[in-house]
């Protein structure tokens, strides 16, 4: 039966040609859709996670997915298993290397920082970034869900890859197009051994990757298999350089990209409530965590569902 609580009005036509996320917005008729900003992001309602949901709907909440990027859906109660089921929906669950695990399920991460804890004990980056580049098969997208955030701040901000991409030059666009990266998470570990107790991440202490899975060439520039569209697929996280170039040149390169996903026309921020689910598109959109706050906890568990190994503009398409 359809799994939608009270069944909402279909959300009002927009105006002929109104474009939002880099394209005209898409009509839904099951579901509330609602623009967090013109660059991506969308808060769904009318849909309760906790049952199946129909044809229909899950037609409509993958369409929102793909359209939008990151879908938002607020007062979801969940059991771990509920949110497991909602996150097969998108694909297999897969396990990190480095990400901590959630309790006893090691299919499960979880983002935890306590009132007492600084904010470099949570992995996460300076910069807008993607989860897990350095794997054959980064993640398609994360379900995360909220178990106790702050009052104020804690939000996560999101950078459209896409738009970053469609924003630049055509020569840079040549130049990006017939680039690789190299990415790499075979030192993390070490390198969080040599820092100060009071200065490490919280990392998983132990996985079953071999050491050869922990390093990947992917193009610089990332094609959607079904669409074609291209985005950004160049960011600091496990970055090593680019195939053919030194470090200082790829850095001036790489930190030169890196500044324009913080332009906040390409950005959406969420705020975190208790019960808050969001499932974001890893593939072509860029996030960071913002710790602006102090002296509270912030705990969040997530499922990671695996992606296909990235293809560039030069590759064949599938």
């Amino acid at each position: 039966m359809a799994t939608t609580l009270d069944k909402p009005q279909a959300a009002p036509a927009q105006p002929e040609g109104t474009i939002v996320a880099g394209l005209p917005m898409p009509r839904f008729e099951r579901i509330q859709v609602e623009p967090i900003s013109g660059a991506c992001g969308a808060e769904i309602s009318g849909v309760d996670l906790r049952q199946p949901l129909d044809d229909e709907t899950l037609a409509e909440v993958m369409k929102a997915f793909e359209h939008f990027l990151v879908i938002v859906f607020r007062d979801q109660d969940l059991t771990v298993d509920q949110h497991k089921a909602f996150s097969d929906l998108f694909g297999e669950r897969m396990e990190l290397p480095q990400a901590p695990t959630y309790g006893e399920h090691s299919d499960m991460q979880e983002v935890r920082r306590e009132a007492h804890e600084p904010s470099n004990v949570v992995p996460s980056f300076e910069y807008f970034h993607t989860d897990s580049p350095f794997l054959a098969q980064p993640p398609k997208c994360i379900v995360m869900r909220a178990l106790e955030v702050p009052r104020y701040g804690g939000d996560t901000a999101f950078s459209n890859g896409y738009l970053v991409y469609e924003s630049l030059s055509d020569g840079l666009k040549t130049l990006l197009d017939g680039l690789e990266v190299v990415y790499s998470g075979k030192d993390i570990w070490a390198r969080n051994e040599k820092l100060p107790p009071e200065k490490r991440l919280r990392l998983r202490e132990s996985h079953g990757f071999g050491e050869h899975e922990l390093e990947n060439v992917h193009p610089a520039v990332r094609v959607h298999p079904a669409t074609g569209r291209k985005a950004l697929y160049a960011t600091t996280a496990y970055f090593r350089h680019f195939v053919g170039w030194n470090e200082a040149d790829s850095w001036a390169l790489l930190n030169h990209l890196q500044s324009l996903a913080q332009y906040l026309h390409f950005q959406c921020r969420v705020k975190w409530k208790k019960d808050t689910v969001i499932v974001w598109d890893n593939r072509f959109l860029l996030h960071r965590g913002v710790h602006d706050f102090t002296m509270e906890r912030r705990h969040l568990c997530r499922t990671t569902v695996r992606g296909e190994r990235p293809l560039g503009p030069n590759s064949a398409r599938v």
